[in-house]
């Protein structure tokens, strides 16, 4: 007799059929899920043909159609000793998957079947009716003389007599097979005519679809709008695209007010601030656009700083307008000064210089920035004609480096 099988995962404490190619227990899984084993004997094992058919028994329990109310848990056709598990469930028993092929392997062994069903009997088990993949007039494989006859636990009910053990209900699965042989081929022939069905309906529908709308007219349509070109000179909502001038280098000249750069000074030229002239700074610098409309444009400069050193207290606020000539830019002026004034927070230019140069100074002693000097002046550049507002602020102590920017927008843009 051989020793209780070793399946990882699932533990067997009952043999319910021992026979000389195949042995039948009841266990559990790890879980606590109750199974039922068919495992080979050794000389079931080296039957090729016993072999053969618990795999295709077990192949079948688990991939026909209907099997899903008792699946195949677990199966190893290549081990020493091959075995199939399915689930104990009552009224339902898996074993009955097992009982199919067991009959093909043991051929007409109508006493080791008819044990195996008692014993199972008591877990709702329902014998099978004949329609299985190995029936019990299959040919019987080779048998080793030497092993002994098949023979039920004695500590179990014993098997009963055909004819008198009572007619067991039938399984839901069985059930399943007999209709799937009744029905035969109507199925797909039900199943193909369902698909014309559908198909002729949906064909005679677009066909009516067609037909409606095919003798609609064809409205015209309508011809390509061609837009015209965008002015290329223009920045909308801008003023027109603005050329700066070159820069002319410090020659030591006055300016309108106190310090101008000396003759050859080292200053940086801006010239990428978007207006007419450029203009120096005395260390890098840092522009900023605040805004442009069809009327005036507003920058800001300031000495650029790196990040987490302190920033400068030197800045100029620019505000360009457009004139058509000198007159004009004359009529504009208070306007105008008073909104870049405004938006600087600087006093307006009043005192003349010339006739096209005004500038106002202020001193404060309340914040850092504690000087401020405006100059609004007329200009014409590449034959244009501009109004430029300039407040240029610095702490104390700073008062000619802000000087001297003012001082150098002015004499570039005279």
């Amino acid at each position: 007799m051989n020793s209780t099988p070793q399946i990882p995962g699932y533990q067997f404490d009952r043999q319910l059929l021992t026979h000389p190619l195949a042995e039948l227990w009841r266990g559990h899984s790890f879980t606590g899920m109750e199974v039922v084993a068919l495992v080979l004997s050794d000389a079931g094992s080296r039957d090729a043909v016993v072999r053969d058919r618990l795999v295709k028994a077990g192949r079948g329990a688990a991939l026909q159609p209907g099997q899903e109310e008792t699946p195949l848990w677990a199966a190893n056709f290549s081990s020493d000793r091959p075995y199939a598990i399915t689930q104990l469930v009552p009224g339902q028993s898996g074993a009955e998957r097992l009982i199919d092929p067991l009959d093909g392997i043991i051929g007409n062994d109508a006493e080791a079947l008819q044990a195996v069903r008692s014993q199972l009997s008591q877990y709702g088990a329902v014998p099978p009716t004949g329609d299985t993949q190995f029936p019990s007039y299959a040919d019987q494989p080779q048998v080793d003389p030497n092993q002994p006859e098949p023979q039920a636990d004695p500590s179990r009910p014993q098997p009963q007599s055909t004819a008198a053990q009572p007619q067991q209900p039938q399984s839901k699965v069985e059930i399943a097979r007999q209709y799937r042989h009744k029905i035969g081929g109507w199925i797909y022939l039900v199943s193909v005519l369902g698909v014309l069905i559908t198909f002729s309906i949906t064909y005679s529908i677009g066909s009516a679809i067609g037909s409606a709308v095919k003798d609609e007219p064809v409205e015209a349509v309508p011809a390509a709008v061609t837009p015209s070109p965008l002015p290329s000179p223009a920045l909308l909502p801008g003023v027109e695209r603005i050329t700066t001038a070159q820069y002319k280098e410090p020659a030591g000249s006055p300016g309108v007010v106190g310090a101008a750069y000396a003759a050859g000074a080292d200053v940086q030229p801006i010239l990428n601030a978007g207006l007419p002239f450029p203009f120096g700074w005395p260390r890098p610098p840092e522009v900023s656009s605040l805004g442009e409309s069809s009327s005036a444009i507003y920058r800001r400069v300031v000495t650029r700083t790196d990040p987490g050193q302190p920033k400068g207290t030197l800045e100029a606020g620019i505000a360009l307008h457009p004139c058509q000539d000198l007159a004009d830019c004359l009529a504009d002026r208070d306007a105008f000064d008073k909104a870049w004034s405004t938006a600087f927070k600087a006093p307006a230019p009043t005192t003349a210089k010339d006739a096209q140069t005004w500038i106002a100074e202020q001193k404060t002693e309340q914040k850092a920035q504690s000087y401020t000097l405006t100059m609004s002046h007329a200009f014409q550049s590449a034959g244009r004609w501009w109004l430029v507002g300039v407040a240029g602020t610095g702490a104390t102590g700073e008062e000619e480096e802000v000087q001297r920017v003012v001082n150098d927008i002015w004499r570039q843009t005279s």
